[in-house]
């Protein structure tokens, strides 16, 4: 008793006789500004947290982007990152200078990237081009269909329409003429490419911007004198047709564009700007998306052709595009016009050639009631084909081996196999409309052909399979743009006939479905493209299948089955719907994000970790969080100052807590100058407060303490020169808000300080804590830090020790999980008190720690 006595006499501090400190509001004010920062600071710190996330997922090619993405993630990476820099600048004035300046070189060195353009053709400056001018060398000036048939027609000596490109130089000066680049960029940056509805309205509005812009003078000239140098006044109709960049080349874009045929000569301004606004269809800007294309690396020439007046039309294969076993070449043909085959309206014939000196090896006739044509008045018109004509060949066999020789001599000449396009004049010449690369594959892809499966209804049987493959899903069949746009994930598209427009859906169907089209239609070259299995020309498909039926497509033998066949799922490629690792949008990502995403600053204690040694937007977020901490730990050595504005908090507790509320941190009344436990709002100090007053913890008297840590103390006092400072019943401060806390307590010999946000936003929580000294001897203060940073760890802090003071933290965990470690800290600090007079043994240590652990306390 008499010992105890003489502990709490030597332990319990004398009223001060110092006068009380005034109200100081500048030093609130201060404070108030400070946090105010420092919560912009963890704002702009979650919100480029995310940014960097989605980057990351962006970066595995699964997702669609475009060119506004990268440079809108871009803009606001610097922009958040700014904002940091200028927070943390503001906290401390002048310090961090030196930041600024490295997140200026940084910027500098990203927008520098963003502005370079790819698809530029700044050394040419001709409105127009006449194709006798042109080759394949002059892609980038006058786009793929262009280039391709000057170089038929200069260079592999293949016929083809006579016409002029209307170049790319032609296209930009018509975009800055009327500024529509940046009207575009705008309209497409503000919306969530995956929310369709919202990506067709703005693609409406930026058609017609395009529609409705005036053509500058000078191109309305150049045209005109085209038209006249090489037609003269002549009476004729001529097809305006797509010329993109990035068309007809390693990506087919096949019928992604608009071709307008029968334009008279007074439409031609018009049919060219409706071609411009062809970018901008939903199905053509999502597969250009997909392929991760940038609208600046398609920027559109435009052919202006003599229209052909074909008798007969048609696509050749210059192999099977299927199957890289058969070593055939491949021709399909309509009556009239082409449009009908491409778009899969009209089932054509077949031709089956040997690549090697074509010979016929097979042929199919098919019916072909309707075609497309001209009419009277020079219109395009559907036109009903004879009887006598609809099962008739309409190619002579001798005709279509003419045109597979010409196929191959375009294979040999290009030096890959070539997708080409055809039409037969009246007159029985072949000229030659388009050549392109065909991406043949192996069909089979190492899988046998699957035998027929008895255990489920065979559906339909037989098709022409345009790409191989299985699939499995419910049955949809769109009717309208709309319905396109809503189509659900892992549907089965079934249609009357292949179109172009459905594009817009690869990413989402497991199998394709129609009653007419041909393999070499443009649909089919786009499903190739996406892998996704498909089968043309079904007669019983519409009326067999039903909206909604569950069914399993066989696209390796040409078979529909009803239900879910287990069998065949195995066969499935599974394949990413979006795959745009190595296109050029992902590369111009992959190399901003080289200047966003890596963090070279990883140790706060490193003479690196520095401004100087920031070279990435993460960088600069790892640096301005880490300091941000210190500054805010700044506050609680100058807390004092304001203690004539702090609440004094009421409650059972060791320590004389007083409270400065920056902000919606306690619901006390005005002028108030008490404070009770439960009116504290502020979270991280309730969850503390909630540990501080658990019943097990709570000691109403002094704690029992060993003879040995009592000398030691003792000892201590005595050896301590500056005699009796920071001893028990110093002023504790918790500066708080209604998600913030900043604790700093000062008992007996030890100081602790504890920092933590604790809101809704995982990526802003943290709890930071440090805990030095103590009233014994050194060896039972460090066995103290020891168990004290066991505990921590063991609740999952990260910590460090540095002689008697462990440094701790814990954060980007939910705010229940720092809800209960503040409350496990709040016990820590109760039971700690004078525990290093009990630091008796190493065994202590971890004694401690399983106590505390299992909610032993006493």
């Amino acid at each position: 008793m008499v010992w105890r006595k003489l502990a709490e006499r030597l332990f319990t501090k004398k009223k001060s006789s110092e006068p009380q400190v005034r109200a100081d509001a500048a030093v609130v004010k201060t404070f108030r500004k400070r946090y105010a920062r420092f919560r912009k600071l963890l704002d702009s710190n979650a919100a480029l947290a995310e940014l960097m996330a989605e980057l990351e997922f962006k970066l595995s090619g699964k997702s669609l982007f475009g060119l506004a993405y990268v440079r809108q993630s871009t803009k606001q990476a610097i922009a958040l990152a700014r904002r940091m820099a200028k927070s943390i600048d503001a906290m401390n004035p002048g310090r961090y200078a030196a930041l600024t300046q490295a997140l200026e070189q940084i910027e500098m060195a990203l927008l520098t990237m963003l502005d370079e353009n790819p698809g530029s053709c700044e050394q040419c400056q001709q409105f127009t081009m006449g194709l006798a001018e042109v080759n394949l060398s002059l892609v980038d000036w006058v786009g793929g269909k262009c280039a391709n048939l000057g170089e038929m027609l200069n260079m592999a000596e293949i016929p083809v329409p006579r016409g002029f490109a209307i170049t790319i130089y032609a296209f930009q000066r018509f975009m800055a003429h009327n500024n529509l680049e940046n009207e575009i960029q705008a309209l497409l940056g503000a919306v969530n490419i995956e929310d369709r509805d919202a990506l067709s309205a703005q693609l409406t509005e930026i058609r017609a911007l395009v529609e409705n812009a005036p053509l500058p003078e000078e191109l309305e000239s150049a045209i005109q004198a085209s038209l006249r140098g090489l037609f003269g006044s002549e009476d004729l109709l001529f097809a305006v047709r797509s010329s993109a960049q990035a068309e007809d080349g390693a990506k087919s874009f096949a019928g992604q564009f608009l071709s307008e045929l029968n334009v008279a000569r007074s439409e031609v301004f018009n049919s060219y700007r409706r071609v411009i606004a062809s970018l901008f269809t939903p199905s053509a800007t999502l597969y250009r998306l997909h392929q991760g294309i940038t609208l600046a690396e398609s920027p559109m020439a435009v052919a202006c052709l003599e229209m052909v007046d074909a008798e007969v039309s048609g696509v050749a294969y210059s192999h099977d595009p299927v199957n890289l076993m058969r070593e055939t070449l491949v021709i399909n043909a309509v009556w009239g016009l082409g449009r009908y085959l491409v778009d899969g309206v009209v089932t054509p014939d077949m031709w089956v050639f040997t690549r090697e000196d074509p010979v016929l090896v097979r042929r199919r006739v098919a019916t072909k009631e309707r075609k497309l044509g001209r009419g009277p008045d020079g219109k395009l018109i559907d036109m009903p084909v004879p009887p006598k004509m609809q099962r008739q060949f309409c190619l002579s066999d001798a005709k279509a081996q003419e045109l597979a020789r010409q196929v191959m001599h375009l294979e040999q000449h290009y030096g890959g196999y070539q997708d080409v396009e055809w039409a037969k004049t009246k007159d029985d010449q072949l000229i030659f409309l388009q050549s392109r690369p065909l991406d043949a594959r192996q069909g089979e892809r190492g899988a046998p052909r699957p035998p027929l499966i008895t255990t489920h209804p065979l559906l339909l049987d037989g098709g022409d399979i345009a790409s191989p493959g299985v699939g499995y899903g419910r049955v949809v069949m769109p009717r309208t743009p709309e319905d396109i746009l809503h189509f659900p994930e892992g549907g089965v598209l079934v249609a009357s006939h292949s179109s172009a427009e459905y594009a817009a859906v690869m990413d989402k169907a497991q199998a394709v479905l129609t009653k007419t089209g041909g393999i070499t239609g443009h649909m089919a070259t786009i499903c190739r493209e996406f892998h996704v299995p498909t089968i043309l020309n079904l007669p019983e498909v519409l009326r067999v299948l039903q909206p909604g039926m569950e069914v399993t497509v066989d696209a390796f033998s040409g078979r529909v089955y009803q239900g879910k066949v287990e069998e065949l799922l195995p066969l499935r490629l599974s394949l990413d719907p979006v795959r745009l690792q190595d296109t050029p949008i992902h590369k111009l990502l992959h190399k901003a994000t080289r200047l966003i995403l890596p963090l070279h600053l990883t140790d706060p204690s490193s003479s690196k970790f520095s401004p100087a040694h920031c070279r990435s937007i993460h960088d600069i977020m790892r640096f301005v969080h880490e300091k941000s901490y210190h500054e805010m730990f700044a506050i609680s050595d100058t807390a004092s100052d304001a203690g004539g504005v702090a609440l004094k908090l009421k409650a059972t507790l060791p320590i004389d807590l007083h409270i400065i509320d920056l902000e919606k941190g306690a619901n006390a009344a005005p002028n108030a100058r008490v404070v009770l436990p439960e009116q504290i709002a502020c979270a991280p100090l309730k969850a503390l407060l909630k540990g501080m007053l658990h019943p097990d913890v709570v000691f109403r008297k002094p704690r029992p303490v060993s003879m040995g840590g009592f000398i030691s103390v003792m000892g201590q006092q005595m050896g301590n020169p500056r005699g009796g400072d920071g001893r028990f019943g110093d002023k504790s401060y918790a500066i708080i808000s209604d998600r913030y806390m900043n604790f700093s307590s000062r008992v007996g010999y030890h100081y602790s300080v504890l920092d933590a946000y604790c809101g809704a936003t995982v990526s802003k929580n943290y709890i930071s804590f440090s805990f030095q000294g103590g009233a014994a001897g050194e060896v039972r203060r460090i066995r103290r830090i020891k168990a004290i940073a066991m505990v921590l760890e063991e609740l999952g802090f990260t910590v460090t020790i540095q002689g008697d003071m462990v440094k701790s933290r814990f954060q980007k965990y939910p705010k229940e999980s720092i809800e209960e470690r503040l409350d496990q800290l709040g016990r820590l600090l109760q039971v700690t008190r004078q525990m290093d007079m009990l630091m008796v043994s190493d065994q202590s240590i971890t004694q401690f720690k399983d106590d505390f652990m299992n909610g032993i306390y006493r």
